[in-house]
């Protein structure tokens, strides 16, 4: 088995470039969506952050954390963005963790999407990494049409996010995506034929 860490800033669109990685046969690990299970109600982290950051980061009339309303507040305030952090890091590890475990023994590629592949160490412990980028006029104009943020919460997440230069430093292979989504379908292609060649197929 190989594994691949993957990442990108925000917008330069990782997640599109997992998902075409995984219709090339790869096995695909979601840390956004191991994060996001980790806050559905009930679970631990959900009482850490409503112990920490109250009602007002649920949806009204219901249980449910509000993430746009969560990553408003965090992504203001760096001390509160660690203290989400810790609370949902661990789970996010232990079920990336549990499936890997899984695919063990297996001839697949795993693919692990985590934006802070680089923050967390978990780009030092893959075989290869993989760094989508974009420019940021591409990556601000795909987050204002796609995701309705606004300017200033662009501005906030990208802030929060390491520098571009620092993930490169980590990169094995660098996928540029400023283009359509057929140029990225190419650059997937490229990427599968790269991680098959490394496999020794």
């Amino acid at each position: 088995m190989i594994v691949a860490g993957l990442t990108g800033g925000i917008g330069s669109g990782k997640s599109t470039f997992a998902k075409l990685l995984a219709e090339l046969g790869a096995e695909v690990i979601d840390a956004d969506e191991l994060g996001r299970a980790a806050l559905r109600p009930g679970h631990p982290a959900w009482h850490d952050a409503i112990e920490t950051f109250g009602d007002r980061i649920l949806v009204p009339g219901t249980s449910e954390i509000d993430r746009a309303r969560l990553a408003s507040i965090v992504f203001s305030d760096p001390a509160k963005l660690a203290a989400l952090n810790a609370m949902v890091h661990p789970i996010i590890m232990s079920g990336i963790a549990d499936i890997l475990e899984a695919l063990s023994g297996t001839d697949t590629f795993a693919i692990i999407d985590a934006a802070l592949l680089v923050e967390t160490g978990l780009a030092d412990t893959v075989d290869v990494v993989i760094v989508v980028v974009a420019s940021d006029d591409v990556r601000g104009e795909r987050l204002r049409i796609e995701r309705g943020m606004s300017k200033e919460d662009i501005e906030a997440r990208i802030a929060a996010q390491l520098p571009l230069a620092r993930l490169l430093e980590k990169a094995d292979i660098v996928v540029q995506n400023n283009g359509s989504l057929e140029e990225l379908r190419r650059e997937a292609g490229l990427t599968y034929a790269a991680l098959t060649k490394r496999r020794g197929d």
